[in-house]
């Protein structure tokens, strides 16, 4: 197992992060179906953690890869636990997606030229104080650079493409959309007082693949925001507005009982 996953932790516990379990789904979907366009998800979905413990090299997981028409194909991956009498006793589900070749759909417009404009009173965090106070990652799931800036129409800054062994070949680098969801949780903190994270997505289209050592733009803009559950649609670009990625309803959700409070000083 690669230490840089070591870097994801919540609450004492190193979690796989939403990003590289999307990866996983779609190296086996490519095995099993070598035809299909990985670069168009849809329906993603995230419904429990999945814990990883840092004294073990290994650890198994399940795989349900289905087809299910020639253009569309789904993978799901879960854990399963035994009893006393080395019987399954339960399975959860960790991640979920579906792949379909047919999947390229116009996007909600944002011209690069906008995307630097935010409305509404606007703060600036720098990004070692997102990563110190806000979301405390270990430095390899550090990828927001420079200041973010936040306002009620969404937040906006430079990420990274990251480094270490992370596999940027089907995908693109996983970091990018991972400070991306990161960008979510730091609005989500100031704008509702509460610390949501990523349950899954309606869709994500990979128009280009980011790639490790690069630098991005990252957009997000609030589209549903309810007291437990925020919707965002997302872009990313290169430096030179280029489209990379666009993510339709990001959904972030408070995932405690409400003990997880955020800073006095970020919220409004």
């Amino acid at each position: 197992m690669f230490p840089y996953l070591f870097d994801h932790c919540f609450t004492g516990r190193t979690i796989l992060p939403a990003v590289e379990s999307l990866t996983v789904l779609a190296k086996i979907t490519k095995v099993n179906y070598p035809q299909t366009d990985v670069s168009c998800m849809s329906q993603a979905r995230f419904p429990h953690f999945l814990p990883i413990n840092p004294a073990e090299n290994n650890f198994t997981v399940l795989v349900e890869n289905l087809k299910e028409s020639d253009s569309t194909y789904t993978a799901a991956l879960f854990t399963a636990t035994k009893s006393k009498t080395n019987k399954i006793s339960r399975i959860v589900e960790h991640s979920f997606v579906r792949f379909t070749n047919d999947g390229r759909v116009s996007c909600p417009q944002m011209f690069f030229r906008n995307t630097e404009k935010l409305a509404g009173k606007c703060i600036s965090i720098p990004s070692h104080t997102v990563y110190r106070e806000l979301i405390p990652f270990g430095e390899a799931y550090q990828n927001i650079t420079g200041d973010l800036s936040v306002s009620p129409d969404g937040a906006l800054g430079y990420v990274s493409g990251g480094d270490n062994e992370a596999d940027d070949s089907l995908l693109g680098s996983p970091f990018p959309f991972d400070a991306i969801m990161h960008m979510g949780c730091v609005w989500g903190q100031r704008f509702t007082g509460t610390v949501p994270f990523p349950v899954g997505f309606e869709k994500r289209i990979i128009h280009l693949k980011t790639r490790k050592g690069d630098s991005y733009l990252g957009r997000i803009m609030p589209v549903n925001i309810t007291s437990r559950k925020l919707i965002f649609d997302a872009w990313i670009y290169n430096m030179d507005g280029v489209l990379f990625e666009f993510i339709s309803s990001l959904v972030m959700q408070v995932a405690t009982t409400g003990h997880l409070r955020p800073p006095q000083w970020i919220m409004l």
